[in-house]
């Protein structure tokens, strides 16, 4: 296991601990599992995740998703554009890849579907705002399973190229 998918999964193994009592909740175990899943993280280790998913936090999952508030995701990504750090396009986007990873472990493509083509179309719009986090987009771009959701990830292949497009 990557020294990523380690941390993700001490990560997951302490949000199930506590119960998780509204939505936020539940999507924070959710992003974290989808993200862990994405680095093909072994299905015994989601299995304590995909019980919480499929059981117990399927309600509070569904109603994250319903409540799913896209414009403030992009909104936060477009304020960081004209004059921030690298750093902090990075959290911004890394805010929105944490949804989408959320949303494809958890079946809920259609409640990112928007969001993801919105993000890939700042991406391509603004390639020098991500240019720095080009070679995180070529690492990814080599996933599986962002070949298997490319219609949800495509805004990494637009990073992967944001360093070219910028110069």
């Amino acid at each position: 296991m990557s020294v990523e998918l380690d941390v993700l999964m001490q990560q997951l193994d302490e949000l199930l601990t506590e119960p998780a009592v509204d939505a936020e909740d539940a999507l924070e175990i959710a992003c974290v599992a989808g993200l862990a899943a994405r680095l093909d993280a072994p299905a015994t280790a989601l299995a304590d995740a995909v019980g919480f998913r499929d059981g117990v936090g399927k309600e509070l999952l569904e109603q994250a998703f319903a409540e799913l508030d896209v414009e403030d995701l992009l909104g936060e990504l477009d304020g960081v554009l004209s004059d921030a750090t690298p750093e902090q396009v990075e959290d911004a986007l890394s805010d929105i890849d944490d949804v989408i990873a959320a949303a494809i472990w958890c079946g809920q493509r259609k409640a990112v579907k928007e969001l993801a083509k919105r993000t890939a179309k700042t991406v391509r719009d603004v390639p020098e705002a991500f240019a720095a986090m080009a070679p995180d987009g070529v690492e990814l771009a080599k996933k599986a399973a962002i070949a298997r959701d490319f219609d949800l990830y495509d805004y990494w292949l637009a990073v992967a190229d944001a360093k070219a497009w910028s110069e």
